[in-house]
């Protein structure tokens, strides 16, 4: 069984730095987990407590503490004393036998026993002093490096809050796709040779049966007078193989579907995430070059070019400088 992933967007002072995605641990923590996935897409709505959205997406990262850890969820009051939980509350700690040991741990932060509701972090090394404190339900399984030291190294006041803002731009939850598993080509075919082959049987007992007809007519009668207006077997052979292809047909084999492996699903990941950031350096590039064009069209000298005709601007003060000296 592959566990659930969700995928968080970070921007730094409202610049994106990239995507973390963490790997779920629902067979250890179920409640943890969905939680956590529920408030990466947002699909709870409305909180009937605070009557704020239960999602993530626009919150921040409101602490940080270099070499230890770093702190987020709070989409309340955005200062570390907020937060709710889709159930409503503070709900119970499940499992606290997994150890913390290792960077890269995602981890319910929390008040006490049994008070988790939406705040985590994500460890930047090994914790032994807070285990069987906290839930560990997930791990960085892509932007440890890229997203994650990039926060831990914006600077912080004393209170361990980032002088510029860390949001969570996007976030949501990365799904398999199933594939189509096709029939096999030569079972359609065969099933259409022998429905062709029945056909062609068929128009062949008909015309049999019109020569028969037809040698039993009287001599003072023509056959297009016994049998009116004649159909070609050419198109009464294409209506029965359009019926034979209509949509009502069931198909010979049913299409089975075929889950994608985890060595595929890592690889649509790694190839997506490629994607979105060659699509963001894209961006980046155009947002340059019309930077570029707008400080190119003022020179020196006070001459400037305005305008479809770049019509040439001469200030006049710059130039009764230029005379005096």
């Amino acid at each position: 069984m592959v566990r659930p992933r969700v995928f968080l967007d970070i921007a730094i002072d409202n610049t994106p730095v990239g995507r973390v995605i963490f790997e779920l641990f629902n067979d250890t923590a179920p409640k943890t987990c969905e939680n956590f996935r529920a408030l990466c897409t947002g699909e709870k709505g409305l909180s009937i407590l605070s009557e704020r959205p239960l999602y993530y997406k626009h919150s921040i990262i409101h602490r940080s503490i270099k070499d230890f850890m770093i702190q987020g969820g709070d989409f309340t009051k955005r200062n570390g004393t907020g937060g709710e939980s889709i159930y409503g509350g503070p709900f119970e700690d499940e499992d606290l036998e997994r150890p913390i040991d290792s960077q890269g741990l995602l981890c319910m932060a929390n008040k006490g026993a049994n008070t988790n509701n939406s705040q985590f972090f994500i460890t930047l090394r090994d914790c032994p002093h807070l285990n069987g404190k906290h839930v560990v339900f997930g791990r960085v399984i892509r932007g440890y490096a890229e997203v994650i030291e990039k926060i831990a190294d914006v600077p912080v006041d004393e209170k361990d809050r980032p002088r510029v803002p860390v949001t969570i731009s996007n976030c949501g939850e990365l799904m398999l796709r199933a594939k189509s598993q096709s029939q096999s080509p030569d079972e359609p075919k065969a099933a259409l040779s022998a429905s062709e082959s029945e056909l062609d049987r068929s128009d062949d007992e008909k015309h049999r049966h019109r020569k028969n007809r037809k040698h039993h007519l009287p001599d003072s009668r023509e056959p297009s007078e016994e049998r009116g207006p004649r159909r070609s077997n050419k198109s009464k052979r294409k209506h029965k193989k359009a019926r034979l292809v209509s949509p009502d047909s069931k198909p010979p084999l049913a299409l089975q579907p075929e889950q994608e492996t985890e060595e595929q699903y890592d690889a649509r990941l790694e190839r997506e995430e490629n994607e979105r950031l060659e699509l963001e350096r894209k961006r980046e590039l155009e947002r340059l070059k019309m930077r570029l064009e707008l400080s190119t069209e003022t020179k020196n000298n006070g001459v400037r070019f305005k305008g479809r005709g770049r019509m040439k601007y001469v200030d006049p003060e710059i130039h009764r400088g230029s005379r005096d000296d």
